[in-house]
C-alpha cells in the first residue's frame, strides 16, 4: 500500500515539476516560447520541487532496497529508479551552469567596458600631452 502512495507522489510532484518547466525552462527544452503561462512568482515553488522529489525518490528506493536485500538483484530490478534519482540532481546541475554562464557573460562584458574606459581615458590624456 505505501509502494503505491509512493508511487502516485513521485508522479505528482514529477509532473508538477515538469509544468514547471515547460513554463519557466521552456528554452532549455528548445521551444522559442512557454507552452503554459504562468505567474513568474511562481518560478521559486516550481525550483524548490527538485527536493521534495530527490527526497522521496530516496525514500522510495530505500524501500525497495530493505525488502530484496541484496544489492545486486536490487540495482538489477531498480536500475531505472537510481538512474532517475542520479539524472535529477545532474540535470538540475545545469540549469545553474547556464544561470552561471550568463553570469560570467556579464561580468566579461563589465570588464571589457572597463578597459575600453580605461584606454579611452589613456588615449585622450596623451592627446593633452
Amino acid at each position: 500500500m505505501i509502494y503505491k502512495i509512493l508511487d502516485f507522489a513521485i508522479i505528482a510532484i514529477g509532473l508538477i515539476f515538469f509544468v514547471g518547466v515547460v513554463s519557466f525552462e521552456f528554452d532549455t527544452i528548445g521551444f522559442s516560447k512557454p507552452i503554459l503561462q504562468l505567474p513568474y512568482e511562481l518560478k521559486p515553488f516550481f525550483d524548490a520541487l527538485i527536493w521534495p522529489l530527490v527526497a522521496l525518490l530516496v525514500f522510495d528506493l530505500t524501500l525497495k532496497y530493505r525488502k530484496v536485500k541484496d544489492p545486486k538483484k536490487f540495482v538489477k530490478k531498480h536500475w531505472i529508479d537510481i538512474a532517475l534519482l542520479v539524472l535529477i540532481p545532474i540535470f538540475s546541475a545545469f540549469k545553474f551552469f547556464k544561470i552561471g554562464l550568463s553570469l560570467v557573460k556579464k561580468l566579461k562584458t563589465v570588464k571589457m567596458g572597463t578597459k575600453v574606459a580605461h584606454k579611452t581615458k589613456k588615449i585622450t590624456q596623451s592627446n593633452k600631452k
